[in-house]
């Protein structure tokens, strides 16, 4: 079994990448979150932050087969291990490094990152696949459906503001005003907030929709977010993580996306690429439907990853 160290900066959306990955390839994963402190954590990328990393208490000797690292705080660390392994660790960079791709042995890059020299794909890897959602749902549907309802069971995954969406509060009460349309047409709603979700955007659900058409998670108790897209017959999801889109499009069901204000040039490029190739469908109050499939970039990305691995362990 391939011995690999996941590093990243710490936030969720990098561990998702790294724990994805590693579980397609099957390896013992080791997940490490960087704290670099100034002006160090001002540096990373570059390699003037590398003091720090060999600094790191986390980081020493006997180094793994494989380093699996995303966001730019884990940079200096990765390229700390290769230096110090004399180029031995295979590492794996996830995401635009910011710096050249030539630092790495391997490089991902989602397609609207544009960064040249990188493995490319439209949706991002994770670490699910179909048989897990339908495990789940089989285990959590008396939990998530408790009749049967008369339309379709619609699973609406809710982020939060961001640096690039503000998703202000007028937003979230004119989400909740258009599934409030859809509980009136017999749609059962099944409803998950993230964690950057305002505890004020549950309250807004709970006034706008009628009791008994809707499951709503807001972050207590065990997590159903895999069984909800095991049983969605369809899907609503906020524009706002690219991580949670691209989740949405494994279960092959129509994804409609709930566009919000701002964005950026990223995200607008991601969505506009998975629009053109009907993948995803805007919501605006009403359920589209339209032939689809189950997409999943991950095992393709992985399959990648262990062939340039065995060309460098001459394998």
């Amino acid at each position: 079994m391939i011995k690999i160290w996941g590093i990243t900066g710490g936030r969720r959306g990098n561990d998702v990448l790294v724990e994805g990955i590693a579980n397609a390839l099957g390896g013992d994963l080791r997940l490490i979150h960087t704290h670099l402190r100034a002006p160090y954590k001002w540096l990373a990328p570059y390699r003037l932050a590398e003091p720090a990393a060999a600094q790191d208490p986390q980081i020493s000797a006997p180094y793994p087969d494989m380093v699996i690292a995303s966001g730019r705080q884990a940079v200096p660390h990765v390229r700390h291990i290769k230096r110090a392994s004399r180029g031995d660790v295979f590492t794996v960079f996830l995401q635009d490094p910011i710096i050249s791709p030539r630092h790495f042995d391997f490089v991902w890059a989602p397609t609207h990152d544009r960064c040249a020299g990188a493995m490319s794909t439209l949706l991002s890897p994770h670490s699910m696949d179909k048989a897990m959602l339908e495990n789940a749902a089989t285990s959590l549907r008396a939990r998530l459906l408790p009749h049967p309802p008369k339309g379709k069971t619609v699973a609406v995954l809710i982020g939060g503001p961001s640096k690039v969406y503000p998703f202000g509060a007028d937003e979230m009460q004119k989400l909740a005003d258009g599934l409030a349309a859809l509980a009136a047409q017999g749609h059962f709603l099944m409803i998950t907030l993230s964690r950057r979700s305002p505890d004020s955007y549950a309250d807004m659900l709970r006034t706008s929709l009628p009791t008994g058409s809707y499951f709503l998670w807001d972050n207590e108790g065990a997590n159903p977010y895999h069984a909800m897209l095991g049983l969605a017959e369809q899907i609503i999801v906020t524009a706002d993580s690219v991580n949670m889109v691209g989740e949405a499009c494994l279960p092959g069901v129509p994804v409609q996306v709930f566009h919000l204000r701002g964005g950026s040039a990223k995200f607008n490029r991601f969505h506009h690429a998975l629009t053109q190739a009907d993948m995803t469908r805007p919501f605006i109050d009403t359920l589209e439907n339209w032939p689809t499939q189950s997409h999943n970039a991950t095992d393709e990305i992985a399959t990648a990853i262990k062939v340039a691995y065995a060309a460098h362990k001459n394998i």
